[in-house]
């Protein structure tokens, strides 16, 4: 009898098990092995943190999500300079990443163009991601509407690599003909802005303020992408923000394929120590809490009063109204085949209370239901209730996770700069035209900052 081990699944390649395409796990990997993509850095590609963070964001990412290898071409000289990665040569962060410098790239690759450049004559599939100020997009490598940074901000750089891996995603996937053919982006300092999102007001004001003292509830999948996030932004050297991570479980195998701060030496580590090494390596100052968050969570005096808010778990979040928190900063993704790039992000406190927006029979879950695929698997293996465990995991994968970090770190530092919040927010990652939320005053607890760099 073959036991099954939920918690060794990849969680995007598991998609393809929920989606009936393939009957074993083994398939599933065996097609996600087919899918590999190429990352071009052309002139100019690291003259902004923005340009580094999308690089950084798109190859961590996408070496997560296509199996078969990143092939990463082009300039490879620059010295990084954002905090994560700082002083370090780019090559060397390739190999980290999990990527494969090239001379020669393999033709009729996926190709992601940072910075500028020729379309590769061999490209079926090449798009360039751009910023500019809190902007974010992606278009033909070939067009000639690409965004031209004149101010800096890497949150729109984590924005547009992220967006970038989701886009050559759909194309190798084929979930989407216009995947690769279009222009999408959007505006971090005016998300709900569609038609005129590229407009100069939407650009926003110069990166000026940046958040310090946050609590950091699950380092999770979600989690680690606002610590990736912040470990993007221009913190002066001997100033780094104070985080307390907040977690109970150990990194697993499918952590591999969700987290952006673990790797293989990390595995039956407790993830808020693998997390607080990479963090306290370039300075952040973190405190850890490791018990589970719930109804009664109360904050020692001098704690972070703001926090950003990780646990894919109704009942803690509805424990949100108890908890002494002032301000929170709450993502929620799709965790199914066909909805994984979905996303709602809600501003606490809003014109709802916690136990309102996740009434209690919301957390109940009722029986599982196996598809073919897990019903076979179950057949074969005799271990029903490892298959169904299997079968209950999310899809998931850290572009739709940084992604949503990018838009939940707006949320605090749009406010910083004098810009407004969202009661709560919601798009389809490869759908991004068709977005809304619910704007709301300003509210009364702002998160303290450091100013940039």
């Amino acid at each position: 009898m073959n036991q099954f081990d939920a918690d060794s699944m990849h969680r995007l390649a598991k998609l393809a098990l929920d989606a009936g395409e393939v009957i074993t796990p083994e398939a599933a990997l065996a097609l996600f092995q087919q899918y590999r993509v190429r990352i071009h850095l052309g002139a100019g590609w690291a003259d902004t943190l923005a340009g580094q963070a999308c690089f950084v964001t798109a190859l961590s990412t996408a070496s997560r999500a296509f199996l078969g290898g990143v092939e990463v071409d082009g300039d490879l000289a620059p010295i990084l300079r954002i905090p994560l990665f700082a002083d370090l040569p780019t090559a060397q962060v390739v190999q980290a990443l999990g990527g494969t410098v090239v001379d020669v790239p393999t033709p009729h690759l996926p190709s992601l163009l940072i910075g500028g450049g020729a379309v590769p004559p061999t490209a079926t599939f090449a798009i360039r991601p751009t910023w500019d100020g809190w902007c974010a997009q992606i278009a033909p490598a070939g067009s000639s509407h690409h965004l031209t940074a004149s101010d800096d901000n890497p949150l729109a750089g984590v924005c547009a690599g992220a967006l970038a891996v989701s886009e050559a995603f759909s194309h190798v996937r084929g979930d989407s003909l216009e995947a690769g053919h279009r222009r999408i982006g959007l505006s971090l300092w005016n998300p709900l802005a569609i038609a005129d999102w590229q407009s100069p007001e939407c650009r926003g004001p110069r990166l000026a303020y940046l958040p310090n003292d946050l609590w950091l509830v699950g380092v999770g999948h979600l989690g680690q992408a606002y610590a990736w996030a912040l470990g993007m932004l221009p913190y002066p050297q001997d100033r780094r923000p104070r985080l307390v991570l907040q977690d109970v479980d150990r990194v697993t195998t499918s952590n591999l394929s969700t987290c952006l701060l673990v790797g293989a030496d990390d595995l039956k580590m407790r993830k808020t120590r693998v997390v607080a090494r990479r963090l306290e390596a370039i300075g952040f100052d973190i405190e850890l809490v490791e018990r589970r968050f719930g109804a009664h969570h109360f904050l020692q005096s001098g704690e972070p009063t703001v926090a950003l808010f990780g646990v894919d778990n109704i009942s803690a979040r509805r424990d949100l109204d108890t908890a002494a928190f002032a301000l929170v900063v709450e993502a929620g993704l799709g965790s199914g085949y066909r909805d994984f790039r979905s996303m709602r992000l809600h501003t606490l406190p809003g014109p709802r209370p916690a136990s309102e927006l996740w009434p209690a029979q919301a957390a109940s879950q009722g029986a599982t239901a196996l598809n073919e695929a897990y019903q076979q698997l179950a057949h074969d293996s005799g271990d029903l209730c490892g298959v169904t465990m299997l079968a209950t995991k999310a899809v998931a994968t850290p572009f739709v996770g940084a992604f949503a970090a990018s838009l939940a770190l707006a949320e605090l530092m749009r406010p910083l700069h004098g810009g407004g919040v969202h009661a709560s927010f919601d798009l389809q990652l490869h759908s991004l035209p068709h977005r809304m939320g619910a704007r709301m005053p300003p509210p009364s607890m702002r998160c303290a900052f450091i100013e940039s760099t």
